[in-house]
């Protein structure tokens, strides 16, 4: 049976190419996402291993923030703990280091690098020094006041050479330099596309961060201690008051490795589980194939079984087919994989994201789990078919072309049914105030029930959508809507493919229509400036609070107000502070005060929303600890609560990091102009005023609204292109079926076309019948997508997400894409349809 198996398998080299494409496509993008991931964490883990390998201790503040998303907060240390370091016995050099916001600006006015975007904009110092992090690669280090060094990348971007003037846009606000040299990372010309101004330690210290202040001491030893002997010693000769820690280079290797690491996992994490997806809409295509198979090789298994073959040997037959297809799927997808992680790569360059150079990393691990994983999807997939096919009788099925004519039975109905009870149930549990956790589980058993139900439903559904076809098409048009409905299994598996996209991209797409409504609404009512200056920084930089400043003194402007954000911590846990200036946000922003005005926040107080309030238990003169990026922990008294959260759910004064080494960037400013001012000299004016720092994009009111609802787009885009190869592994499996499907009607069309069928009628037939079990899986699709979408706003009401929209425009552009990619998918299969020879099938028997 084993030889048998084998000669049937390359006796059907068409078949056995079509029915790896499912699997090559599944475990191609879950090779490549593996390969691309070993190849940067190698990559970035050797570059940090070759910065920091003569930096033997690294100094820093012990107090630190933790925020979302891995952000931090962490204290500044101050200039004199270098000269207490550079005494330390074994210790041969030290010196300050700092890495702060700083954005430089091309020659064509043009900042460099993106605003929370892409890779971050650093100011860092430059020195000469035995650990330094750069080298200079043209010019000379920077010294004082008026110089700088670039990244290599930037100065190619921005078109600088040594001698040029660049201006540099820092917290404390531009300001312009002679480039004196540039400089390299490494082997790099920027570690990770981020741009890098460079400073010596004065200057570095008083543009970027507050005079006299910097992040860490690079110590390099003189040879006579080990790295943790000289660690210890610095970090007793450092007094307790300064509250700092000592790291061996070592640690501060694996350290930043870990965090590059992370970010990288999340990113890996996120593309494989739409591998996984993908590799989920593959199995559906896997087993029709072989159902199909299966049927159309009745007679075939018919006489091996008369010829003594066991129901066992037959299923086994059917196995050893779907593991030789899993096999060469997996091996392949390995190979297109590799060449996927390698085109990363090279876009990834193509958009000047530098990354290390080195070859690309196959490890052992992704080579076995991709052959593993391709292997257990083909042969699951793969074993409800072998068992029917096992199950023929020796005289039955004895004709050449044979079609699966069971009945859905009243099991898959019971079936099906409690599938779908079961998850609405759970479902309603989560409504009703269950944990969240448990919404997934009743959503995966919504989609299983449904498709167990597809062979009912898909008969009345297909007869439904085909009546256009049969009313304006005539015969060909009546014949593609019997032929989808007449055999509801077939057309079931494969609409569902097309289902799981359809509904998890309208899905999305509803999530995210209510998202934007939202944004709309709630800005449109809280917003009251006329215009604004938007950054899409976050949580790194952003807009110099000086900005503001020379806005209000502008002669058109009536008030300019920013806000701005600080890490800090509260009840042992990090949280976003927004700080507002109370002088200037009357009739700017209404956050909803409650009995209370905003020149009652002052720099010992805070404002609280109402949710947050009621939730803790706060009330006004309640008295919070709040712990601050400097290490300081101030008393803040509530001064007063809001209805509004969207924003952030504490407020405070934004004078209350005056005088303190706290930096602090605006994320945007809103304008109040003066009424009666011509708004072309307003904008003339507020052009000039943003173009001098370079950075931050003036919008009119609706203009930011509009921006703030779009940048759901571009994660609604992120999202569309990873299930975009589950679309293309559906439309496969639609063109797979049909080829299939022409294969096992030979004598049916050769019969249409001796009685003067044309061509063209059977390229319609076969075009139309494509099309209905497109949109059969489509408008399945699109209504539990639907539910699907609103289940999920729902679920995420306690997140501040209140109302649902529907998507109307976006589900019709579905409905349009399902019926264009069942037109596509039919092209070949119609071709071959009409290259039938009409005597060679009406002699099949």
């Amino acid at each position: 049976m084993f030889r048998i198996a084998l000669k049937g398998i390359l006796g059907r080299k068409a078949r056995l190419i079509l029915t790896s494409l499912a699997v090559i496509l599944g475990t191609s993008f879950l090779a490549g996402t593996s390969v691309f991931s070993d190849t940067l964490n190698r990559t970035f883990d050797n570059l940090f291993s070759d910065v920091f390998q003569n930096v033997d201790s690294y100094v820093r503040s012990s107090q630190v923030i933790e925020g979302d998303f891995g952000n931090e907060e962490r204290q500044r240390i101050p200039l004199e703990l270098v000269d207490i370091v550079k005494k330390v016995p074994g210790v041969g050099d030290a010196v300050p280091d700092v890495q702060a916001f700083a954005r430089i600006i091309g020659k064509d006015g043009k900042p460099l690098g993106s605003d929370g975007q892409g890779p971050p904009t650093f100011g860092s110092i430059a020195m000469k020094f035995k650990g330094a992090l750069w080298t200079i690669s043209q010019g000379n280090w920077p010294m004082g006041p008026t110089e700088v060094a670039i990244d290599k990348a930037s100065a190619k971007n921005g078109k600088y050479v040594v001698g040029d003037t660049v201006k540099v846009i820092a917290q404390s606000g531009s300001r312009e330099f002679t480039l004196v040299g540039i400089a390299s990372y490494g082997d790099v010309r920027s570690p990770g596309g981020a741009t890098f101004a460079l400073f010596d330690p004065t200057t570095a210290s008083e543009f970027l961060a507050k005079k006299g202040l910097f992040d860490a001491v690079l110590v390099s030893g003189d040879g006579s201690k080990s790295d943790a002997e000289l660690a210890k010693a610095i970090n007793a000769a450092i007094p307790a008051t300064y509250k700092t820690e000592t790291l061996t280079g070592a640690e501060i290797t694996l350290e930043t490795q870990d965090q590059i690491g992370s970010a990288l996992d999340f990113f890996g994490i996120l593309l494989k589980t739409f591998s996984f997806i993908a590799l989920g809409v593959g199995c559906f295509v896997i087993y029709n194939v072989f159902s199909i198979s299966a049927a159309q090789r009745q007679r075939e298994n018919a006489l091996l079984r008369a010829i003594g073959a066991s129901r066992k040997q037959i299923t086994r037959a059917m196995l050893i087919e779907a593991t030789v297809v899993g096999l060469v799927g997996s091996v392949v997808g390995l190979i297109a994989g590799i060449g996927l992680s390698a085109g990363l790569s090279a876009l990834l360059r193509a958009v000047n994201i530098d990354i290390p150079s080195g070859g690309l990393v196959l490890s052992q691990n992704t080579v076995m789990s991709t052959i593993i994983i391709g292997l257990i999807v083909t042969v699951l997939s793969a074993i409800l078919p072998a068992r029917r096919a096992g199950k023929v009788p020796p005289l039955a099925a004895m004709r050449a072309t044979a079609l699966e004519i069971a009945e859905p039975g009243r099991k898959r109905l019971y079936a099906g049914l409690l599938s779908i009870m079961l998850g609405i149930a759970i479902i309603v549990a989560v409504v009703a105030g269950a944990s969240n956790n448990y919404l997934g589980i009743g959503i995966l058993f919504v989609f299983i029930g449904t498709i167990v139900l597809g062979p009912i439903i898909a008969r009345p559904v297909a007869l439904f959508l085909g009546r256009p076809a049969a009313r304006f098409r005539g015969i060909t048009g009546v014949m593609a809507r019997q032929n989808s409905a007449r055999n509801p299994k077939r057309t079931s598996r494969t609409a569902s493919p097309v289902l799981i996209g359809v509904a998890l991209v309208t899905a999305v797409t509803a999530l995210a229509a209510s998202i934007k409504g939202q944004i709309n609404d709630v800005f449109a009512a809280q917003l009251k400036a006329d215009y604004a200056i938007s950054t899409d920084a976050r949580g790194f930089g952003g807009l110099s609070p000086s900005l503001v400043n020379d806005i209000n003194k502008l002669p058109q402007v009536d008030k300019a107000s920013g806000f701005g954000f600080l890490t800090v911590k509260i009840a042992d846990k990090g949280q976003y502070l927004l700080t507002i200036t109370p002088e200037t946000i009357e009739g700017v922003w209404d956050v909803g005060l409650i009995n209370s005005k905003y020149s009652d926040l002052t720099v010992d107080g805070m404002f609280v929303s109402e949710k947050v309030a009621a939730k803790k238990k706060i009330t006004v003169g309640t008295v919070i600890p709040v712990t601050f990026g400097d290490g300081v922990v101030r008393p803040l008294k509530v001064e007063g609560l809001y209805l509004h959260n969207d924003i952030g759910d504490y407020l405070t004064n934004s004078h209350l990091v005056d005088g303190t080494p706290i930096i602090m960037f605006d994320m945007g400013v809103y304008i109040k102009i003066k009424s009666g001012v011509n708004k072309s000299e307003v904008v003339t004016a507020l052009t000039a005023a943003v173009k001098k720092y370079g950075q931050g994009t003036l919008l009119t009111k609706q203009q930011y609204i509009d921006k703030r609802s779009g940048m759901v787009n571009q994660l609604l885009g992120l999202i569309y292109g990873l299930l975009m190869l589950s679309v293309i592994i559906a439309f496969v499996g639609i063109i797979i079926t049909l080829l299939l499907s022409v294969f096992e009607r030979q004598r049916e069309l050769g019969l249409l076309r001796a009685v003067g069928m044309t061509k063209s009628q059977v390229r319609t037939t076969v075009r139309w019948e494509s099309v209905i079990t497109s949109l059969l899986g489509a408008v399945i699709g699109i209504i539990l997508g639907i539910g699907l979408g609103w289940v999920i706003v729902f679920a995420l009401k306690d997140q501040g997400l209140t109302s649902f929209k529907l998507p109307i425009v976006p589900t019709i552009v579905i409905m349009i894409m399902s019926f264009i990619v069942g037109l596509f998918a039919a092209i070949y299969p119609a071709w071959r349809a009409t290259r039938v020879n009409i005597l060679d099938a009406l002699n099949t028997n």
